[in-house]
């Protein structure tokens, strides 16, 4: 089982996983820490520049999708049980390939999903499903274009950074944010990183918490204590 969060900043400057349960973020008694501030200073920034979306029917079936997804991972847990750990789906792989297709066919007839054209959170949901795919080859020619929309503020950028971790670690190369964890011994490990000094650097840049917040947002979702152990990504199988 591969661990990682999907972390969206609520309309509140509070840290949740996408998109339940809530998680307690890491908070002095003065306020939000400031990668909180800076997140939401982004979100904010990005919600001016591109509107609530156009498409309000486009929008709501990514959000449907998404919560297909957590519901799948057992993320929408009722109140009481979030001491247990998360029940996954028998059915998971059929779930991921359904969603797959699903977006597949969005991306065909609009493109990728846009902040413009369906939102911020909607925008976010398209790129949860993409993180969860089990087609790494579809997911990375799609690298580049979502590269360009970052860049230009079409689309989160701090949500593209799971799906790069994801994309490196299908083809057997470290991660680069730390975002990705394996469950090994009943403990999860994280897989290893191109630069494991300059890892707190990079989530800055790219506006993702730092690692002991996330580690600990990890703990309190999945309820498995992380090891000291790195695991080494496997090369990918080669193609008959």
């Amino acid at each position: 089982m591969i661990f990682g969060l999907f972390l969206l900043l609520a309309p509140s400057p509070v840290l949740t996983a996408n998109p339940l349960p809530p998680v307690a973020a890491a908070q002095s008694a003065a306020g939000p820490s400031d990668w909180q501030a800076d997140l939401k200073r982004r979100r904010d920034m990005l919600v001016e520049r591109n509107g609530p979306g156009t498409n309000a029917a486009l929008r709501a079936e990514l959000l449907s999708m998404r919560d297909h997804d957590q519901d799948a991972r057992g993320m929408h847990r009722a109140p009481g049980e979030g001491s247990k750990q998360p029940q996954i789906a028998l059915n998971l792989a059929e779930i991921d390939k359904s969603l797959t297709d699903e977006l597949k066919g969005i991306f065909e007839k609009n493109g990728w999903p846009t902040i413009n054209l369906v939102g911020i959170e909607a925008s976010n949901a398209a790129m949860l499903i993409l993180t969860h795919t089990a087609d790494h080859a579809w997911q990375r020619t799609l690298l580049p274009q979502l590269e360009a929309l970052a860049d230009s503020k079409r689309i989160d950028g701090s949500a593209l950074a799971l799906v790069i971790d994801k994309d490196l670690i299908a083809h057997g190369q470290p991660q680069r944010y730390g975002s990705q964890f394996k469950l090994v011994n009943g403990e999860m490990a994280m897989y290893a990183v191109e630069d494991p000094g300059a890892l707190d650097r990079m989530r800055a840049e790219a506006l993702l918490p730092p690692m002991d917040v996330y580690r600990k947002n990890l703990i309190d979702i999945y309820h498995f204590n992380i090891s000291k152990q790195i695991i080494a990504p496997s090369a990918p199988a080669p193609q008959p």
